[in-house]
């Protein structure tokens, strides 16, 4: 691998580093990943994936206010809003 490859590498993990964890408008937390092993298993249909991220989410939302992260909260709260726009 060449220097200039490695650099680029380099960028592209962090670039996905920050999207994943602390960029909480793009951040999935890793249920991409659950999602992806999830549908191999079995097939679900669009609704039923939106309403399982919208329980995740939620859970996750409930641990940031018990945390007092009212900002982290905000935005998974938006983010379970957009979600429910979809169904």
């Amino acid at each position: 691998m060449s220097e200039q490859e490695y650099k680029a590498l380099y960028n592209r993990i962090k670039i996905d580093l920050y999207n994943e964890f602390i960029n909480p408008e793009s951040a999935t937390y890793g249920l991409d990943v659950v999602r992806q092993q999830e549908a191999k298993e079995t097939v679900y249909t669009e609704k039923e994936i939106i309403w399982e991220e919208i329980a995740q989410l939620t859970e996750v939302m409930q641990k940031y206010e018990d945390e007092e992260e009212y900002e982290h909260a905000l935005f998974i709260k938006k983010r379970i809003e957009n979600l429910k726009k979809r169904l």
